[in-house]
């Protein structure tokens, strides 16, 4: 295994806890903040959500693009990090301290402005690893630690971000002092990642970057690529959806309130963080394929459970069931995140050029699409079934919608997975023995 300094690994991985943070914070309480607090329909939300994700088609593949071009004493990629430490953080703000008196063009403006500095960080943040090292099983460890970062930004998220929301009284006021810790927590991570990778190795291509289109026509050829997005489309959209329908299962279905969510959302990614260290040995052990499909099995057994929770169901019930959902979501992570990886390295090893940032870009567009589509989908199902907003009880029609959103959706999706996990074909010996 190929030495790589814990600096670059521990730097690298501190950089999704900010991602985690806007990716989790948004999926759970954005569509609960545009209906119950800026006052807009549950359908039109849906569609301003997928509108502002739509901005990535325009910015994912130029930035990824660029970053494979870039040459600067900073680096490629790290320009890139500077710039969305700026640029996120201020986004994030802005939109949840709107409140009631923002303006529909205010709040698209202000998702897409947050869109644009997500863009700026992931897609060259995720080129790097491959150039980092040549081993896949330092990537798998460097892909391990990443996880548990994403862990404690999913804990921000789905935890403590709805606990300070409860504590400051929900509503605009709720949200507005929200916006300032959020802000502080996605800088912190942008920019101390940016700090830690300096100096890192890149193990560039010595030849000269194809055009752009070329480049996408030829990643997009791949077997084992187009598996990994199939996987990553029915993975993201069950689970969007599901965790978009959580702050309203749990109060209208359930009868909990917000701060039960946090609870919930607290053990799920503290149970997330213990067991990487155990998903990165398996993976090294059976290869992430493997992995993926017993994790996916499993989840979408669990997530089954959802059709029999009742109105304050044991607390052990709900408890036990949010431990498992983060023992598999660990390893549903990993082994996605590790096989992006190897293909990119796998990519480098036959072609000999370095085009991370396309296969980087490419993977956060089809990640933030099909987040935009979940919200479509929430939201049409919620206007479908009769939610109301702003009501304190729902329609038994209305409760039966959210027990789809939150059960059927997303194992549905996670089973359909499946058949694209067994036909991915990338196996790690092929690139330990190269």
């Amino acid at each position: 295994m190929s030495a790589l300094k814990k600096t670059y690994i521990w730097g690298w991985g501190l950089g999704s806890v900010g991602l985690a943070v806007v990716h989790n914070t948004l999926n759970v309480l954005l569509m609960a903040y545009l209906i119950r607090v800026v006052g807009i329909e549950p359908a039109l939300a849906g569609s301003i959500v997928l509108l502002t994700k739509l901005v990535d088609v325009m910015t994912d593949m130029p930035v990824g693009w660029l970053s494979d071009r870039t040459q600067t004493s900073m680096g490629r990629r790290r320009p890139y990090l500077l710039a969305a430490a700026i640029i996120t953080p201020l986004a994030a703000y802005s939109l949840f301290s709107a409140g009631p008196g923002g303006t529909t063009q205010a709040v698209v403006s202000l998702l897409a402005l947050s869109a644009v500095g997500y863009t700026l960080f992931n897609v060259p943040y995720l080129s790097m690893p491959a150039e980092m090292t040549k081993s896949p099983d330092v990537r798998t460890r460097m892909v391990g630690v990443r996880s548990s970062a994403i862990a404690l930004g999913t804990l921000f998220g789905i935890s403590l971000a709805p606990l300070l929301l409860g504590r400051l009284g929900g509503g605009a006021a709720g949200y507005s002092g929200l916006a300032v810790v959020m802000a502080i927590a996605i800088f912190a991570a942008f920019f101390g990642s940016f700090l830690s990778l300096k100096g890192a190795p890149d193990h560039a291509g010595t030849e000269p970057p194809a055009a752009l289109w070329q480049q996408i026509r030829s990643i997009i050829r791949g077997r084992s690529y187009q598996m990994l997005l199939l996987i990553k489309i029915l993975h993201l959209l069950g689970l969007a959806v599901g965790a978009g329908s959580l702050v309203f299962f749990f109060t209208a279905a359930l009868a909990y309130d917000v701060t039960m969510l946090g609870i919930y959302g607290m053990i799920t990614t503290l149970t997330w963080t213990l067991v990487m260290p155990l998903w990165t040995r398996l993976a090294n052990a059976i290869g992430k394929r493997k992995g993926y499909m017993l994790a996916t099995v499993l989840y979408t057994l669990v997530t089954l459970t959802w059709l029999l929770a009742e109105p304050q169901e044991p607390l052990p019930q709900l408890y036990g069931r949010a431990v498992l959902f983060g023992i598999l979501s660990g390893g549903m992570l990993l082994m996605g995140n590790g096989m992006l990886q190897d293909i990119m390295d796998d990519d480098f090893r036959r072609f000999g050029e370095r085009r991370n940032g396309v296969f980087a870009a490419s993977y956060s567009l089809t990640e933030k699409i099909t987040s935009g589509l979940a919200a479509q989908i929430l939201g049409a199902i919620l206007a479908f079934t009769g939610y109301q907003r702003g009501a304190d009880v729902q329609s038994p029609e209305a409760i039966s919608g959210l027990y789809f959103t939150v059960g059927i959706v997303p194992a549905l999706c996670m089973g359909l997975s499946l058949l694209a996990i067994y036909y991915y074909t990338l196996h790690e010996d092929d690139l330990r023995t190269a």
